[in-house]
């Protein structure tokens, strides 16, 4: 995609001839010379940018202005660069010398770093662990009523008088609220109600026991609830019965 993406702008440039080039050379040789500035730039750039960075910043890696920064010092290096292939090109009719190309290629490297930094930083966040994990697992407003060393993976609710024992794979904390409040606020995370006392987390249910007539779902981690007859069909209709 990289190469595709240099390879189209050498193309494009070569096709257009900017800053003179279009009357100064032919259109192989303006081909050749957009890809040698396009590649060799890029190239300069994104090592210079790289290390300045890592200098700078450390691992901390810095921000969108931070990369700007970087930007224009490679700036410096690739004006350079962009002088000495005008002269190979064009001698002493050069279009760009290096203290002419300074200000723009400086400007123009800050620009695009910054950019590129911006755009890279809203993909990770976007895309990375904990965006794919809130996609595919909305966290309930539930877990938002626990200490945060205790906000995991919702597991299953139990009533205990006044309080709903809230469990997660990091632990369980008792709230003071309603059953049927604590049921509401696990949007987000697919389960039901197998009991007075009792809603479950699909996700957290291992296998299903019938014992002594009455049917018990149990749990990962080895916990057992009994489902109620009033909500046994509910529990089979969900393909645990």
């Amino acid at each position: 995609m990289l190469w595709a993406g240099l390879a189209g702008a050498s193309i494009l440039l070569g096709l257009v001839g900017p800053f003179g080039t279009y009357d100064q050379l032919p259109l192989a040789a303006r081909l050749a010379y957009w890809t040698a500035i396009v590649v060799s730039t890029y190239l300069t750039g994104f090592v210079v940018v790289h290390f300045a960075v890592h200098l700078l910043y450390g691992e901390d890696r810095g921000g969108v202005a931070d990369y700007g920064l970087a930007g224009a010092i490679a700036g410096v290096p690739i004006a350079g660069l962009v002088a000495l292939l005008n002269r190979f090109a064009f001698g002493d009719g050069s279009v760009f010398g290096f203290f002419t190309a300074l200000p723009y290629v400086v400007a123009t490297a800050a620009l695009i770093s910054a950019l590129v930094a911006f755009f890279m930083q809203r993909a990770a966040v976007e895309t990375g662990p904990a965006a794919e994990t809130a996609k595919a697992s909305p966290r309930p407003r539930i877990l938002d009523r626990l200490p945060h060393e205790k906000r995991g993976r919702l597991t299953h609710l139990t009533m205990q008088d006044h309080y709903v024992e809230v469990h997660t794979d990091r632990g369980r904390e008792l709230v003071l609220m309603r059953m049927s409040d604590a049921i509401t606020e696990t949007e987000g995370v697919e389960g039901l109600r197998i009991h007075r006392s009792h809603w479950v987390a699909r996700a957290a249910v291992e296998g299903v026991e019938r014992r002594g007539g009455k049917l018990l779902l149990r749990l990962r981690g080895g916990t057992e609830l009994p489902v109620s007859r009033s909500y046994s069909e509910a529990v089979r209709a969900a393909g645990f019965g």
